[in-house]
């Protein structure tokens, strides 16, 4: 271990740091600032989408400045301090590769990515703040989410070499550059893997973690299971002594406007199965006997009444990872009112001036993750699945899968698309005094914060001491 006591470790099913204290790692996930994400800002399709649009009706000089801009304002000193302020203790950085290498000079890494992560990692250090690096989106897309900045909804990554070496080289950098800071818990080696090859997986788990080992070993690794962090039975057996493996768990009643306790299709769910739900997705690190961390769990809010509901499940979920001593961070810290914590003001520029172009999205469900209310369109894509059906009875064909893969390619993928141009045409015209006042929206000061769910968290974190000296 590092002489520097606070390096975490890696003892057991625990995690400790080198004064030999247990360490609970309980906090929130800075989702959609480094990977940006739709509906956690409001823009249709996929990042990279975004910012082609942006370039096209700004010109490449302004639009640089309008993501820069972006940049500043969305993660500050100040939500650092609000994060501290709840109890908390870590911060996730989900980030996107393109931030640090571009797809024309692989293996060239760019200095402005780690700017930003050593300027966050030093207001997280002053406050005793652990950081855990997460990349978030990997070159050749690990899974076919916009979430992985990938608009052609296939998962290139798997068993493409280039795109292996690239994701395993970015790793050795980043290890190199943060080898020596105590205030790194370690590396989220890759975010929400969808292969239908397993191999795949634990080939890279294991290419990633010798190359990492070379350079650091001091800092955790990080690894989530197949299929969206949430199948683990066909992982290998744990092969490095400091990982932490890592699962997500979204549950129905935090996504769907429906009462809790209560039915949701015919299924009740309450406390009891909720855990029940959740010691099954933790078989394997139960069984192996390693720490557990739930990378992202969370609630969709919908201003209304039924966010009680939303409040009481959290409460739940929260009560049954700190019963099993695992380790949380929440998705998501901020947005635009969806699942952060703190949220843009309705009335801010940003809000007003991108208003129209949201309504359509949220009419037309190009978030169709986050907008769970189906409407006739989905009715329509239903008929397209009954026709298809007529006219191959006889095959075996998945058809609910079929509808799946439909109704996210229509929603997602073509009417997402189709709106990049009219959301970027928002901002035509404005100047750069103008870009600037207008992404002064996401500061937190500007903000407006979820008073119910802060006093959650701070009511339920001040039972929990942030360290426990029973293994010194």
């Amino acid at each position: 271990m590092s002489l520097n006591p606070d390096f975490l470790q890696v003892k057991g099913s625990q995690i400790v740091n080198g004064r030999g204290e247990v360490i609970q790692l309980r906090g929130f996930c800075l989702g959609g600032w480094m990977n940006m994400e739709n509906f956690i800002t409001g823009y249709p399709g996929h990042e990279s989408g975004q910012r082609m649009a942006v370039a096209h009706v700004l010109g490449e000089d302004r639009a640089r400045f309008f993501f820069e801009r972006f940049l500043h304002y969305f993660v500050m000193e100040d939500d650092l301090h609000f994060i501290k302020g709840l109890g908390c203790n870590v911060v996730r950085i989900p980030f996107n590769y393109r931030h640090f290498e571009s797809d024309g000079r692989p293996f060239e890494y760019k200095p402005e990515g780690f700017v930003l992560l050593d300027r966050v990692i030093g207001w997280a250090r002053a406050r005793q703040l652990y950081v855990i690096l997460d990349l978030h989106a990997v070159q050749g897309w690990q899974n076919p989410g916009w979430h992985s900045d990938n608009a052609s909804r296939q998962a290139h990554f798997w068993g493409q070499k280039g795109f292996e070496d690239r994701a395993v080289a970015l790793w050795e950098e980043l290890a190199r550059r943060y080898r020596h800071e105590p205030f790194v818990a370690g590396y989220n080696v890759m975010n929400e893997p969808v292969t239908s090859d397993i191999a795949w997986l634990n080939r890279f788990y294991r290419r990633a973690t010798d190359a990492i080992r070379v350079i650091d070993v001091n800092h955790i690794l990080f690894l989530e299971g197949n299929v969206w962090s949430q199948q683990f039975d066909q992982l290998d057996p744990p092969f490095d002594s400091n990982t932490v493996y890592s699962s997500h768990n979204y549950v129905e009643p935090g996504l769907e406007d429906v009462e809790y306790p209560g039915k949701i299709n015919d299924e009740f769910y309450d406390r009891e199965r909720l855990e029940r739900e959740y010691l099954e997705r933790a078989g394997f690190m139960r069984r192996y006997g390693v720490p557990n961390w739930v990378g992202e769990f969370g609630c969709i809010y919908a201003g209304d009444t039924t966010d009680d509901f939303r409040l009481h499940v959290m409460a739940d979920m929260i009560d049954i990872i700190e019963t099993q001593g695992h380790h949380w961070t929440i998705w998501t810290y901020k947005d635009i009112g969806k699942m952060g914590i703190v949220c843009l003001d309705p009335e801010s520029e940003w809000m007003r001036r991108t208003r129209p172009v949201r309504q359509t999205k949220t009419a037309l469900r190009c978030d169709s993750w986050i907008e769970r209310q189906k409407g006739e369109i989905d009715q329509l894509i239903q008929q397209i699945v009954a026709s298809a059906r007529l006219a191959a009875p006889d095959q075996s064909v998945n058809w609910e899968g079929l509808r799946e893969s439909l109704s996210g390619a229509v929603h997602d993928g073509v009417f997402a698309q189709a709106l990049l141009p009219a959301f970027a045409e928002q901002f035509q015209g404005m100047s750069e005094n103008d870009i600037d006042r207008m992404m002064q929206s996401f500061a937190f000061q500007n903000c407006v914060q979820r008073d119910e769910l802060a006093q959650l968290l701070k009511t339920k974190l001040d039972q929990w001491p942030s360290a426990s000296h029973e293994n010194k």
